[in-house]
């Protein structure tokens, strides 16, 4: 990709906010040179890295903290110059294998991270042994060697000899002759200061004096050979030291290459975690790379305009474009400022993120092509230097892209033909748009000449498109219309800013008189297609009215249905009250004809009776839930069978496993229950005729809402009425398998738990249940 290009589209700007939000120096390295791939499979490689990492940070917060310097070229400079690293340094790389330790952690969770993780290798000797000898300061920790700690103890029992031997001389007579009263260290050594005038009144050694002469140090004669065994342990010290710091060194020396491995393979997962950090700033999705080549972009945003929006709180207009086999290219005419260049670079820098692995603000289904080649000529080019006027600057960047284009090309011209005599523009303008015909290249193309705008139909795969224009208020919306060429207003706005009548009507007349009816149809057609645009608006908020109003009735229906299961639960209740009556008391006369036989026949017409109640007792039971009559199911696939206890009609998909629990489809949903709750309603491969399947039913302990392969469009009314119905039966617990995918049916899933009345708390599955591919719902206990 010609770096001009990527200039004009204002990729370098994505890339320094992609690298600002990667943590590490070489991560962000990565992030600033990322350009786009050249095969499908290393893109959807990165789009699934991309996908684990919002799940990372959703489920846990993201990676750990992944800042640090680019460790590996320091190496590589302190090994070659054969340097001993200092403790700061040592340190560095020692917060470094902690990274990599916690990273190691994640390994077992995500599929696509863990080819990354794999390959990490924890130095585990060598961080502890960095970790007991360089303190959190910077300073070398008594415990790094015994030798160390030996010299330290001796050096402190000199250094309290000393100090209570000074600390004497500033009690004595002495600190008559002293300038302050207190002492100093000069070289490694203890003294006094002395007044100049009194210096031959302190015998000992002068190690220095003030800059004024007033006083001069004097290391007394009686403490010169504490000072010499101060002076030796201190040399001593410092040599452990240095010691303890080459054998550090030489330790990370020898670990050079793996250390290196690690460094590479953690700024791989940084730019990975930039790139989901940049998604979630971008509100952007993984867009797709169909085999059919088409570009199709679904309420696409101009990222640096989102970015923007976001800190100056305004709104981005979305685009929506569709770009295939039969409409290659595209032409966009509208009014100055109306947004057709905004249109073009959304297009080109969209499609320059989807193919180096990023995902693009736009919205879920947005399909592109991947593009060998991209042209642009954006803006004003003209250069002093090179002596190239404005039109000179276009033509070259024009005469390249046609030259060094093919089929697996996308050109973006921005104001073709402009710049230069406005009819020899327009013919040099249809003349390129014939020529990218021919090759076949993907196009979208600027321009305010007519003549352009009439090319849609005749040149094979050319349409229309244009920036609507307010007529009213004279105002840019920035609402792309696809198929309908635009005017550029130029003689209405002239009106609107305050040219003289004269002036406009005499432009007006001097219009072509075919252009003129032209703008004059352009112009009825955006009034159509802003009367559309506000009757589409009225149907909304009519559909919101009914929407209010289906919910306001469902809710009572579900009232209803709920008071009703709650009658029918009270009367089970009482019923089995009753038997537990009946069955105490039969127990009771049980013993008590053990005792005396001659009430045997008592206890015989009691029982009769017990046997009769119990009789009256099962017929209300059965008339609360009938149960169809019918021989029990075998559950084999593809047989129609009556669930008891949930009433309802479902299909078998999978045999009963050991444990006698079969899979069944009722309706659009997956649930699991017991072989022996079904009744055969027709054999396998004969279907009974269909009547509806109810699917509000009040689901087992254990049973699963399977949601997947359903847009949450279809999968929203499927789940609410389940929640309703597991809580009215009474569960605490439930789950949603939505699967994992993309996550985006997962992230709709979560927002709607987030909002629901009935649910107390939800959380993805662990490991063992099913980790981000299933929601675990707590629900509310009924009030």
């Amino acid at each position: 990709m010609n770096n001009h290009t990527l200039r004009v589209l204002e990729y370098e700007a994505v890339l320094e906010r992609l690298a600002y939000l990667c943590k590490s120096v070489p991560g962000k390295r990565k992030a600033s040179s990322l350009r786009p791939l050249t095969d499908i499979e290393s893109i959807e490689y990165q789009f699934d890295l991309i996908a684990e990492m919002n799940d990372l940070f959703e489920a846990h917060g993201g990676p750990p903290d992944l800042s640090f310097d680019d460790l590996s070229l320091r190496l590589d400079q302190a090994k070659s110059a054969g340097e001993i690293l200092d403790p700061k340094e040592l340190l560095k790389y020692s917060n470094f294998f902690a990274i990599v330790n916690e990273c190691q952690r994640l390994r077992e969770q995500y599929t696509k991270l863990n080819e990354i993780l794999a390959e990490l290798v924890y130095p585990e000797d060598l961080h502890k042994e960095i970790e007991k000898s360089v303190d959190t300061d910077g300073s070398i920790k008594n415990s790094a060697s015994s030798e160390l700690y030996t010299i330290r103890k001796e050096l402190g029992k000199i250094k309290i000899k000393l100090n209570t031997k000074f600390e004497k001389y500033l009690n004595s007579d002495m600190v008559s002759y002293l300038s302050d009263k207190l002492f100093t260290v000069r070289e490694g050594r203890y003294v006094l200061p002395v007044r100049e005038t009194d210096k031959g009144q302190v015998k000992g050694i002068i190690h220095d004096r003030s800059s004024s002469g007033a006083t001069f140090f004097i290391e007394p004669s009686e403490t010169v050979e504490l000072n010499n065994c101060h002076r030796e342990l201190e040399t001593a010290e410092r040599e452990e030291i240095n010691r303890i710091l080459r054998r550090l060194s030489e330790m990370l020396y020898i670990s050079r290459d793996m250390v290196k491995d690690d460094i590479d393979l953690l700024s791989r997962l940084d730019f990975i975690a930039g790139c989901s950090r940049l998604a979630g700033e971008l509100k952007a999705n993984r867009p797709a790379f169909p085999d059919k080549a088409e570009i199709n972009i679904k309420n696409g945003r101009h990222p640096i305009l989102v970015l923007n929006s976001s800190r100056d709180g305004g709104e981005v207009v979305p685009l929506s474009v569709t770009m295939k086999t039969g409409s290659k290219i595209l032409i966009i005419t509208g009014p100055n400022t109306g947004g057709k260049t905004v249109a073009l670079k959304t297009v080109g820098l969209l499609s320059l993120m989807g193919s180096s692995g990023l995902y693009v603000p736009a919205d879920e289904g947005s399909s592109f092509v991947l593009f060998e080649k991209i042209f642009a000529d954006i803006g004003d080019e003209q250069s002093i230097d090179s002596s190239l006027s404005t039109y000179s600057s276009h033509l070259s960047h024009i005469k390249t892209a046609l030259d060094e284009s093919d089929r697996g090309s996308l050109i973006l011209f921005d104001e073709l033909g402009a710049g230069t005599d406005p009819d020899e523009g327009s013919v040099i303008g249809q003349a390129v748009v014939e020529f990218l015909s021919d090759k076949g290249c993907y196009a979208v193309i600027t321009t305010h000449h007519g003549r352009l705008k009439a090319l849609a139909g005749k040149i094979h795969g050319v349409v229309n498109g244009s920036m609507e224009f307010d007529t009213d208020n004279l105002a840019p919306t920035f609402r792309f219309l696809p198929e309908i060429p635009g005017s550029s207003y130029a003689v209405e706005i002239a009106k609107r800013l305050g040219l003289c009548d004269k002036v406009t009507e005499r432009a007006l007349e001097l219009l072509d008189r075919g252009e003129s009816d032209i703008t004059g149809l352009i112009t009825e057609l955006h009034q159509k297609s802003i009367e559309l645009s506000k009757e589409l608006d009225t149907a909304r908020s009519e559909r919101e009215k009914y929407e209010s109003l289906k919910t306001e009735l469902e809710e009572k229906l579900l009232n209803q249905r709920k008071s009703e299961k709650q009658y029918r639960r009270d009367q089970l209740e009482k019923t089995e009250e009753l038997i537990e009556c009946t069955k105490d008391e039969l127990e009771r006369l049980i013993e008590k004809a053990r005792t005396k036989r001659s009430d045997v026949e008592a206890l015989r017409s009691f029982r009769r009776e017990i046997k009769s109640k119990l009789s009256r007792t099962r017929e209300q039971i059965q008339k609360m839930a009938p149960r169809p009559s019918g021989e029990p199911a075998r559950g084999l696939p593809g047989e129609d069978v009556y669930v008891v206890g949930v009433e309802v009609e479902g299909e078998v998909l999978e045999p009963a496993d050991s444990a006698g629990r079969v899979k069944i489809r009722v309706g659009n949903v997956t649930m699991v229950t017991d072989l022996e709750k079904l009744i055969r309603k027709s054999a396998p491969g004969k279907k009974a005729a269909k009547t509806e399947t109810r699917t509000d039913y009040a689901p087992e302990p254990g049973i699963e809402l399977d949601i997947r392969g359903t847009t949450f469009e279809e999968a929203e009314p499927l789940i609410e009425k389940y929640l309703d119905d597991v809580s009215i039966a009474g569960f605490s617990q439930v789950t949603i398998i939505h699967g994992k995918g993309t996550g985006a049916l997962r992230r709709k899933v979560q927002d709607y738990l987030s909002k629901n009345h009935r649910v107390e708390s939800h959380r993805l599955g662990n490991w063992n249940e099913g980790s981000s591919g299933v929601s675990i719902v707590t629900l509310k206990a009924d009030e």
